[in-house]
């Protein structure tokens, strides 16, 4: 009887293990797949990026300001948009993603920023894109992001 129990153990213990770790990489996939999205967006029509904001989403900047709402992020960048000389470009490499819970994820990018304010000062770089993002009525939402300058530090 102590084997039946323990064989029956083991095989709810590879049974559940298995299907979490299938959900989670149904999971990943999605994630990425919004992530791919929203850049298309961005570059396509950037007024559809904001599809994929939470409407209590926040952002640190990297000057270290921050704002929350979407409506407010929206404002921000219509604000910002008329000091910049051309269109900024991003380049991005494909996040790491860690989930928090089933539905709240941690992705990490490395993305390099083209940009220019209008007189030709150049700003961006690169930097860590940090985004928290969560699954709200079946789609995964940004909640929170942030760009994180990469500093070169001497000694190194």
């Amino acid at each position: 009887m102590k084997t039946l129990f323990k064989n029956f153990a083991l095989f709810l213990l590879v049974f559940f293990s298995l299907h979490l770790n299938a959900q989670t990489a149904a999971d990943k996939a999605e994630v990425l797949k919004m992530w791919d999205e929203v850049w298309h967006a961005y570059e396509a029509d950037e007024t559809k990026m904001w599809d994929y904001y939470a409407d209590n989403a926040c952002e640190v900047f990297p000057d270290g300001s921050h704002i929350c709402g979407k409506d407010a992020l929206k404002a921000g960048y219509e604000a910002f948009k008329p000091m910049l000389e051309g269109t900024p470009s991003w380049t991005y490499a494909t996040p790491e993603v860690s989930f928090i819970s089933p539905d709240v994820a941690l992705l990490i990018a490395e993305i390099n920023v083209d940009m220019k304010l209008k007189g030709g000062q150049q700003i961006g770089g690169k930097m860590k894109f940090t985004a928290i993002v969560k699954k709200t009525s079946g789609r995964w939402l940004i909640v929170y992001d942030s760009q994180t300058p990469i500093l070169n530090m001497s000694g190194n």
